[in-house]
């Protein structure tokens, strides 16, 4: 085959036609096939002709003839109906009997070469508006600009219409079972050994600590990052609490263990500094980065991750912290735009990209979180913080420490009854969240 000359030539005219003539003859192949879209067929005429075919059997009409074509084009899309008339359409009808195909492995075959071509000309197009952006002086982030165009196309291009059958797969899905397993649990481990009796963080599932303001829900996601990079894993952290500035003051002040405020303030000997640099060298070679986002929509995060990911593949995703966009907007569309941020994580982004994902959320006065149904049908597991009341700490003993962590939404094991609870240690002047000493010995009624 000669190269192609044009964008415009870039099509496969006979297996764009094979394609509509099957559909005639068989109209559920559509269903093989649920990729392909009009905007795939480089002519008009054969988009809206595959736009009616295509709707035609999802509506369920098995006799297609030529008037019904034009009257479903002429209903959906009505200033284009002079386009195709009955006539022309019954010609191509009784001509298609002659190149239409009778299994789908066949016509799979001319979905992928429609696939190719579509996706060719939408490249090319694409990467000429990325010489426009490349030209313009007032570009600023044109490397952002440039990748985000890209991989639009790329990913719009994703697909995999063949469902293989679960018998095939089941050796495989062992295999991923085995890889998970570790020292009596799957996934990887929290730092806190008595959670992950409940939970462990797993790729394609996300895991939300709720808490009320002031409880340390950055502080646990910052500690819960520090001890993935410990364990060699590569962490994106998204922050819409913390500047560059102040979250590197946070996590020096916990690799060092140097108070906050004496670094912050620089009331430190030479001995801290020494920790201090040993950190911040420490941090250099870990696979981390981070980024202030004060607001941001499902469509910004989605980018930002996908954009990372081409240049740090990513294993666990950090959110801190799930929130409204920061737009005038009523209760319900806050809500509603936390909700689909949720979703995008667990689904879009943990689900199909094979990572694990970790955030945070706002709890009520109640201790509730707020939007609960949406991020709960969302979350894999939902892990509440708060404080202990003076009574709670001196019925449990100092050694069971001055927080408490409990699991009340939980898809992957168990989850804590009422008024059970793990006992934590929460040190703020320190950035640190541990376990504590020791658990308590919950009352048991007699």
């Amino acid at each position: 085959m000669d190269r192609y000359r044009r964008p415009e030539d870039m099509e496969r005219r006979d297996s764009e036609a094979a394609i509509l003539a099957t559909l005639v003859h068989h109209p559920d192949y559509v269903f093989y096939s649920e990729s392909l879209q009009p905007k795939h067929f480089n002519k008009r005429e054969n988009q809206l002709l595959f736009e009616a075919l295509k709707g035609l059997s999802e509506e369920g009409v098995t006799d297609i003839d030529g008037l019904s074509i034009c009257e479903y084009v002429k209903s959906h899309n009505p200033a284009e109906s002079d386009i195709l008339n009955p006539a022309s359409v019954q010609d191509f009808i009784s001509l298609s009997n002659n190149i239409a195909r009778n299994s789908s492995r066949d016509y799979k075959i001319l979905v992928s070469n429609v696939y190719d071509v579509a996706f060719r000309r939408e490249m090319f197009n694409k990467l000429d508006e990325c010489k426009n952006i490349l030209m313009n002086p007032e570009e600023e982030d044109v490397r952002k600009r440039v990748y985000e165009e890209i991989d639009r196309v790329m990913t719009s291009y994703t697909y995999n219409d063949d469902v293989e059958s679960y018998a095939n797969k089941l050796d495989g899905l062992w295999r991923e079972i085995e890889e998970r397993q570790g020292d009596g649990y799957s996934g990887i481990p929290f730092k806190f050994p008595i959670l992950n009796e409940y939970v462990t963080i797993e790729r394609g599932e996300l895991i939300i600590f709720g808490a009320q303001q002031k409880v340390g829900k950055s502080i646990m996601l910052l500690n819960c990052a520090v001890d993935l990079l410990r364990r060699g894993y590569s962490v994106l952290y998204i922050d819409s609490e913390l500047s560059d500035r102040l979250f590197t003051a946070r996590m020096l002040s916990h690799l060092s263990n140097v108070t906050y405020k004496s670094l912050t303030a620089g009331n430190y000997e030479a001995d801290d500094m020494r920790r201090i640099r040993e950190s911040m060298v420490w941090l250099k070679h870990s696979k981390f980065e981070h980024i202030y986002m004060p607001y941001f929509s499902s469509e910004e995060i989605y980018r930002t991750v996908k954009r990372v990911n081409h240049t740090m593949p990513i294993d666990v995703l950090v959110v801190d912290y799930f929130k409204s966009t920061g737009n005038e907007m009523d209760a319900f569309q806050t809500y509603a735009a936390m909700g689909k941020c949720v979703d995008v994580v667990k689904n879009e982004l943990a689900g199909s990209m094979n990572i694990a994902a970790i955030g945070a959320a706002q709890a009520t006065a109640t201790n509730k979180l707020a939007d609960s149904a949406k991020i709960a049908r969302n979350a894999s597991t939902i892990i509440m913080l708060s404080d202990k009341t003076p009574e709670e700490i001196e019925q449990d003993g100092e050694d069971c420490g001055n927080k408490k962590m409990t699991v009340v939404v939980n898809r992957n094991g168990m989850q804590h009854a009422d008024g059970e609870y793990i006992d934590m240690y929460f040190d703020g002047n320190h950035i640190l969240y541990e376990q504590a000493k020791k658990q308590h010995i919950p009352d048991i009624p007699y």
